[in-house]
């Protein structure tokens, strides 16, 4: 054969897809996928003998030759091709599994082994980006992945915010692949959690970019190199070292007017023309909703856990006596995609019922994830992230303020923390820069600002509360709140409306159950001592 002829390469297509093994690339129409090599090589595997059943040893043999590797990087694998070939739980479109003896590609194939590859042909340019690839399907985000691109044409700045865990960087990502290829200096996601230092952000963007300079203000050689390039910029995890970000930020929209930068973090970079889309927890349904597995699985936050729950164990499917459990399993975990995963992961271990019984210790529980950032390996770093990161009165006040079971009024929130050292002035402050951390949420109700505390950060606020010994303090004053609550709400049952006396006094219900609690246990325990 003639050297400089194109290349020739087998070819396998099924449905809308293209394998192409020596090029180490899965077409969707004109479009690559994004998988790992290794998710490849198990497809390449499979797809060369159609409809035959493919065991497991095989597999391992073929993907990871003269390598000892555990059953478990075959099913991580094996859950990543199945979302790039946009395979739902307990739909297999493409990859059947044989219970016991391994797996069967089950959908029509036509393979070639004789195709003409040209370079300018069915096969993208060399990728402009540094993105990770995505091992994950994610999962009820669409929407904020929309709205999120449509601003990022409008705004050259956006930030993406939400507590820790929720799913800031799934998100960001999802919507930095759709710019690949849009950019002529391409995509760069620029991984900010490692920095202690502010002043070393403009170098761990340049090292990103692949800039090599030695400056003695980096800034400056920055945005220099910037000003005439056209491309976007994703900064992850911005929210410890904000105030060197927020600056690095502004000189760059400032002076190189192509580039566009999107941003995550727990709370926004606060700079000029930033557009902050607040990301709220996945879809759960009330309390009151009735369901059965499908109409459960149209839920984001139950959709999320059979998913992963399915990468784990692949048996497993949600029936319809399962699917109230599972809501209830998702509103205790507030809908927080990581709590969620690292739930979905003990399903081999326990039902899910015994997963709600669980709950009570859920740090213990929700741990998981041995790979990836440190801070999400487990429930208790993510919290503990924003919680090192905050100051010593905010911390105090995150404590005290746990003790509320339900919404709060910015007057309540105030009769609980004020003390010799928080006046109300700093208290109202201070929570306002917790609603800003995505510490609190804060809520429209009738005409009011309520407050509320995700259920996973108050856990982790009250371990806090028995860790400093402040904890009876606390019940005490929420107690003592409670009751001149229980006095406004006496005095408002003669003036006001049944309706209107329980939308005012109804929601703080739950409070004043817990209080009556901590009380009759305070009074046993003193009858109990003196007799």
């Amino acid at each position: 054969m003639n050297e400089l002829s194109p290349p020739r390469s087998r070819s396998f297509a099924f449905g809308p897809f293209v394998l192409l093994p020596e090029r180490q690339l899965l077409m969707r129409g004109d479009v690559p996928v994004r998988i790992g090599g290794r998710a490849l090589d198990i497809l390449t595997v499979l797809v060369e003998r159609p409809g035959a059943v493919i065991g497991k040893q095989e597999l391992l043999a073929r993907v990871w030759p003269d390598t000892f590797v555990e059953d478990g990087n075959l099913k991580v694998n094996m859950a990543a091709l199945r979302r790039a070939l946009d395979e739902s739980p307990g739909a297999a479109r493409y990859i059947a599994t044989v219970v016991g003896r391994g797996y069967r590609f089950s959908a029509p194939v036509h393979h070639s082994g004789s195709v003409h590859l040209a370079s300018d042909v069915g096969v993208p340019a060399a990728l402009n980006h540094n993105l990770p690839t995505a091992t994950t399907r994610i999962v009820g985000r669409q929407d904020a992945i929309d709205a999120i691109l449509r601003e990022l044409r409008e705004a050259r700045l956006v930030s993406i915010v939400g507590a820790g865990g929720i799913g800031k960087t799934t998100v960001a990502l999802a919507v930095a692949e759709h710019w690949i290829g849009t950019c002529k200096d391409g995509v760069w996601m620029v991984d900010l959690s490692p920095l202690k230092d502010p002043s070393l952000v403009p170098n761990a963007i340049a090292t990103a970019i692949g800039l090599t300079a030695h400056s003695s203000n980096m800034l400056e050689a920055l945005s220099a190199f910037l000003r005439s390039r056209e491309m976007l910029l994703v900064f992850d995890s911005c929210e410890h070292i904000i105030n060197g970000i927020a600056s690095c930020a502004d000189r760059i929209l400032a002076e190189a007017p192509a580039v566009r930068i999107l941003a995550t973090s727990r709370e926004s970079l606060r700079v000029k023309s930033e557009r902050v889309r607040r990301l709220p927890g996945l879809g759960t349904p009330a309390k009151t909703a009735a369901l059965d597995a499908e109409t459960a699985l149209t839920f984001p936050a139950i959709e999320l856990f059979v998913d992963r729950a399915t990468d784990r164990l692949e048996s497993f499917s949600l029936s319809d006596a399962d699917a109230p459990l599972a809501a209830e399993l998702c509103r205790k975990l507030d809908g927080l995609a990581l709590a969620i995963e690292l739930a979905a992961t003990r399903v081999d271990a326990f039902g899910i019922g015994e997963l709600i019984e669980q709950l009570g210790d859920r740090f213990r529980l929700l741990q998981g994830h041995r790979g990836g950032i440190e801070r999400h390996r487990t429930l208790t770093a993510t919290i503990d992230w924003s919680y090192d990161l905050l100051s010593e009165i905010e911390q105090t006040m995150l404590r005290r303020l746990a003790a509320f079971a339900g919404i709060f009024s910015l007057d309540s929130a105030c009769a609980i923390t004020i003390d010799d050292r928080i006046d109300r002035a700093r208290a109202v402050e201070n929570i306002a820069s917790l609603v800003a951390k995505s510490l609190l949420t804060a809520e429209m109700h009738d005409t009011q600002v309520e407050y509320r505390m995700l259920d996973m950060t108050r856990a982790y606020a009250l371990d806090k509360l028995v860790a400093n010994n402040e904890l009876e303090s606390a019940r005490q004053r929420h107690a003592e709140h409670c009751l001149e609550l229980v006095e406004r709400a006496t005095s408002d049952a003669e003036r006001l409306t049944r309706a209107e006396w329980l939308v005012r006094h109804g929601p703080k219900t739950n409070d004043i159950r817990e209080a009556m609690r901590w009380a009759f246990r305070v009074l046993t325990t003193w009858r109990w001592a003196f007799g």
